[in-house]
């Protein structure tokens, strides 16, 4: 097994070198852990709250990823998660100010690590990893674990800073949809839609958060039209959560990925914005622009909307 971590990383770290606008955040689990010896940075839990109190790396913030998504300040704020003010004040609770270095993680799967690195991102937090292997391998490893709540990490001041190149909002997929309609293969936009097969089709519909502790199911099923069905572990290294593995898939077989076999579907990824998109946003949808961006893909987005404003919206076109 170190003989294949260690190949992992040395490859990965070659390739994403030699990639224009790459990007490397990942962080294995021995690194974490002299991170996490020195204290040189906040480790943030994306799992549920019953998976947190189960088990977590001591002194973990926790942020439940599916939960960082409010549908009504998604449509007050420009498709933005949560409101400027909310996110600043969130975040500073989590013990982040804006010298913090944070590790993102979750059980090993991935979807839900990426999901609070994208949205710490977002908001301009400059150095946040994700923890590959995730806590179910720093567990293996007989890593320091607590269970319960645990003592929060003391609250600071978090200031903002937006990086709205990171998402599409809603008028930017419907334009998307138009010119996918419109011109096909040649379209200068190509859609993915990362959620299961029986949401994709309608048969399934679930809930979001429509704003703190209101839950509601959506409205509609099916899927934004010309979105291409992918699945989230077309790119995952680790869908199960078992230990030893790696969250995402080689970057050599990322790169075949999006360079190649969605090429032959008319995407582009030298000129073309690709727009991911779950039933939340951070999550599934995440988690393939986190794939996107390993492999060297310019132009990517996340429909932070996803689903939940879009099935919720009965003026926007759907098909199932």
């Amino acid at each position: 097994m170190k003989k294949q971590v260690l190949t992992f990383a040395v490859l990965g770290s070659m390739a994403l070198t030699g990639l224009a606008k790459a990007e490397n955040f990942l962080i294995w689990v021995d690194d974490a852990k002299k991170v996490y010896d020195s204290k040189g940075a906040l480790f943030v839990s994306g799992d549920s709250d019953k998976k947190f109190k189960a088990g977590h790396i001591p002194g973990s913030a926790h942020a439940f990823a599916h939960d960082l998504h409010y549908l009504a300040d998604i449509r007050k704020c420009d498709g933005l998660p949560m409101c400027p003010d909310r996110a600043a004040k969130f975040i500073g609770s989590l013990g982040i100010d804006n010298n913090t270095k944070v590790i993102a993680y979750d059980d090993g799967r991935g979807p839900n690590a990426s999901g609070v690195w994208f949205y710490l991102k977002l908001y301009g937090v400059k150095d946040v990893k994700m923890l590959d292997g995730g806590f179910v391998t720093w567990k293996h490893k007989g890593y320091p674990v607590e269970t319960g709540e645990g003592k929060k990490p003391a609250a600071k001041t978090f200031k903002v800073n937006v990086q709205k190149d990171m998402i599409a909002t809603k008028e930017e997929v419907l334009k998307a949809v138009e010119d996918i309609k419109k011109n096909g293969k040649k379209s200068k936009y190509f859609i993915l839609d990362a959620r299961r097969f029986a949401e994709y089709t309608g048969k399934t519909l679930l809930e979001a958060l429509e704003a703190p502790g209101k839950h509601e199911k959506v409205k509609r099923g099916g899927h934004i039209p010309g979105a291409v069905f992918f699945e989230w572990k077309k790119v995952a290294g680790n869908p199960k959560g078992k230990p030893g593995k790696h969250l995402f898939k080689p970057v050599k077989k990322l790169k075949k990925v999006f360079f190649k076999k969605l090429k032959k579907k008319g995407f582009d990824p030298k000129t073309d914005t690709l727009i991911t998109y779950c039933h939340v946003g951070l999550g599934r949808g995440s988690f393939i622009y986190a794939a996107a961006k390993l492999a060297g893909v310019p132009k990517a987005k996340v429909y932070v909307g996803s689903w939940d404003e879009w099935g919720n919206d009965p003026n926007l076109p759907v098909e199932k």
